[in-house]
C-alpha cells in the first residue's frame, strides 16, 4: 500500500493543512491527528506540515510492506528503513505527469539514492511521530524512550555490563542515522540571479527575485509581509520604531489570507539596501495603479488574475520560479536565493551570529553550513602556501 501527502483546505475558514492518504484516498487517522497538532497546537508552519506529511507518507509506505507497526518500530526496523531510503529513488522522479498515477514503479535515473542529510531528516520526523504516539497512548512509553528527536538518533535497549561487576544494565548507544558528508547548500551566483531578473516580465516578479536575494527571507515570510512592515525611510521614529535606516519587520501572523506563515514565532528586523528600495518603489507604482491592489495592506498581491488585490500565495511564487528556470536555462528555486544571501553574508562577515539573526535561525549551529570554504579561497590558500614555502627554500 502506498501513502501520499495530500493538501487539505478547511470548508469553514479556508485554512490550508496537510494530511496522509492511501491509494484509495482514505486518510491515515493517526498521521492526520499528528499533522493537525503540529499546525493548531504547536504553531508549526504549513510548509513544515507539508514536509512532515511527505516524510511520514514514505515511512508508512515502507512499513505497510515490511510489516512494521508504525507507532512502535524497533531499533533494527528503523535501521532497515534508513537503508531502504538510501537505496530507493525519490518518488519525485517517477515518469508521467502525475507521480501517483505513474504506470508501475518506473523511475528516471536522476538520483539513485537520497543524501544522508535527507535520510536523517526523514528519520527525525518519524521519531517525532512515534514520540507523539506515546503521548497519546498509542504505544508504550518505552518505545519512544529508545528514540531521540535530535537528528534522528535511535538508541538500542540496555545491554548488561560485560564485567558483571555491578550487575547493572549499561545503555549501549547505537546510531540509526547515516554518516553525513557536509556540503554547501544549493545556491545561485550573482550572474545567475541577474539572469533571473532579466527573465521577469513585470516589476512585481522582479521585486520578488530581488527581495529574496537581498534579504534572505523565506518565501512564506515574503508573502506574509504587510505594507506596515516596511520602513523604507532613513528614520521610522514617527512610526514608533527606533531602528535606524531602511529595514523591514518579519512578523508571524496566523490570520494571513494567503496562509503565509513565518516559521519562527519570534519577530525580527532585516535591513535592506537602497537598490531594493528603488526596486520596491518601481513595483509599488505598478501595484497601486490597480485599484483593488491599492486597497490591500499586503505587499505582494494579484495584479492580473482574479481575485485582484488578493495576497500572493507562496505556491504562486514557487510556480513563478519554475517559469523563470525554463527561461533562464538552469534550475532555480526561491530557497536557493536564501542560501546565496546567507553564504555571501557569511563570507563577508565571518560571523555566524550575524547570519543567525538575519535568517531568523533558532540556533547559531544552523549557520555552520554557510561558513564553508569556496574553491577560489582554497586555491588561493594553497598557492599562498606554496609561495611561502618557495621563499623559505
Amino acid at each position: 500500500m502506498d501513502y501520499w501527502a495530500e493538501r487539505t483546505v478547511s470548508p469553514l475558514d479556508g485554512r490550508v493543512g496537510w494530511t496522509v492518504v492511501d491509494d484509495n484516498y482514505v486518510e491515515h487517522e493517526r498521521a492526520a491527528t499528528w499533522l493537525r497538532v503540529l499546525l493548531d497546537a504547536q504553531g508549526r508552519s504549513v510548509g513544515t506540515a507539508r514536509a512532515y506529511a511527505g516524510r511520514l507518507a514514505l515511512y508508512l509506505t515502507w512499513g505497510s510492506t515490511a510489516g512494521v507497526e508504525p507507532v512502535a518500530p524497533a531499533i533494527d526496523q528503523l535501521a532497515a528503513f534508513a537503508r531502504w531510503l538510501e537505496r530507493t529513488p525519490s518518488r519525485k522522479h517517477r515518469k508521467g505527469r502525475s507521480r501517483r498515477r505513474a504506470p508501475g514503479q518506473a523511475t528516471l535515473l536522476l538520483s539513485s539514492e537520497r543524501s544522508p542529510a535527507t535520510v536523517e531528516g526523514i528519520l527525525a520526523a518519524v521519531v517525532e511521530f512515534v514520540r507523539f504516539a506515546a503521548s497519546r497512548g498509542w504505544c508504550e512509553p518505552e518505545v519512544a524512550g529508545r528514540l531521540s528527536t535530535r537528528t534522528g538518533l535511535a538508541f538500542a535497549p540496555a545491554s548488561w555490563d560485560r564485567g558483571e561487576r555491578t550487575g547493572r544494565p549499561v545503555v549501549e548507544r547505537r546510531m540509526v542515522r547515516r554518516r553525513r558528508v557536509e556540503r554547501p547548500p544549493e545556491m545561485l551566483s550573482s550572474e545567475q540571479v541577474g539572469t533571473l531578473v532579466d527573465a521577469c516580465s513585470n516589476m512585481r516578479d522582479r521585486f520578488v527575485v530581488e527581495a529574496l536575494y537581498a534579504t534572505g527571507l523565506r518565501v512564506a515570510e515574503l508573502c506574509g509581509l504587510h505594507l506596515a512592515d516596511l520602513h523604507f525611510v532613513p528614520s521610522a521614529a514617527h512610526l514608533g520604531c527606533q531602528v535606524g535606516g531602511a529595514h523591514l519587520h518579519v512578523v508571524r501572523r496566523l490570520d494571513n489570507e494567503n496562509g503565509a506563515l513565518a516559521k519562527s514565532v519570534w519577530p525580527r528586523v532585516v535591513p535592506v539596501t537602497r537598490s531594493l528600495v528603488a526596486c520596491h518603489d518601481a513595483y509599488r507604482f505598478e501595484r497601486d495603479s490597480v485599484a483593488e491592489a491599492a486597497e490591500s495592506d499586503y505587499l505582494l498581491v494579484n495584479l492580473w488574475r482574479p481575485p485582484l488585490g488578493r495576497a500572493l500565495s507562496p505556491d504562486v511564487v514557487e510556480r513563478l520560479f519554475v517559469r523563470l528556470s525554463a527561461k533562464a536555462g538552469f534550475r532555480a528555486r526561491p530557497h536557493m536565493l536564501r542560501h546565496s544571501f546567507a553564504s555571501e553574508v557569511a563570507l563577508a562577515t565571518k560571523d555566524p551570529a550575524v547570519v543567525k539573526e538575519l535568517l531568523g535561525h533558532a540556533s547559531v549551529a544552523s549557520t555552520d553550513v554557510y561558513l564553508h570554504s569556496r574553491w577560489a579561497d582554497m586555491r588561493a590558500a594553497v598557492e599562498a602556501h606554496a609561495l611561502a614555502l618557495g621563499r623559505q627554500q
